[in-house]
């Protein structure tokens, strides 16, 4: 029999439970992320680094990946060059872009089959 003072653990994870602590770092992480952008765009690399800085606090925390490009704006944040990480928020903008674009190219080509086969299907917003 468990003693009083320690906690013991549920035989089953509480879902409730964990998609509040799954959705909580996100959404800081994502203002952080918005606030970075905008330090970034406005030439303030102290509020840019910060605002980096918790962004990564965030993601480590969470278990999230910290690599590819955010690492390299990382990189620019810590030599001071805001120009580089302008250009790597660049490429991150065109590249989700190309992203969206094919998705929708697939959506519609999807429906477009839908329709030829007698299917009817309704576009996402």
């Amino acid at each position: 029999m468990p003693r009083k003072d320690v906690a013991v653990p549920p035989s089953r994870p509480d879902p409730i439970a964990s998609s509040h602590l799954l959705r909580a770092p996100r959404k800081g992480s994502s203002q952080d992320y918005r606030r970075m952008v905008e330090a970034i765009q406005a030439d303030d690399l102290d509020t840019a680094r910060r605002a980096y800085g918790h962004l990564m606090e965030r993601l480590s925390s969470a278990g999230a990946g910290t690599g590819g490009a955010l690492a390299k704006i990382g990189a620019s944040l810590r030599r001071g060059d805001l120009a580089a990480a302008q250009r790597t928020l660049d490429g991150l903008e065109s590249k989700a872009l190309r992203v969206l674009r094919g998705l929708r190219e697939l959506t519609d080509l999807a429906a477009g089959r839908a329709e030829a086969s007698g299917v009817t299907t309704r576009k996402p917003n």
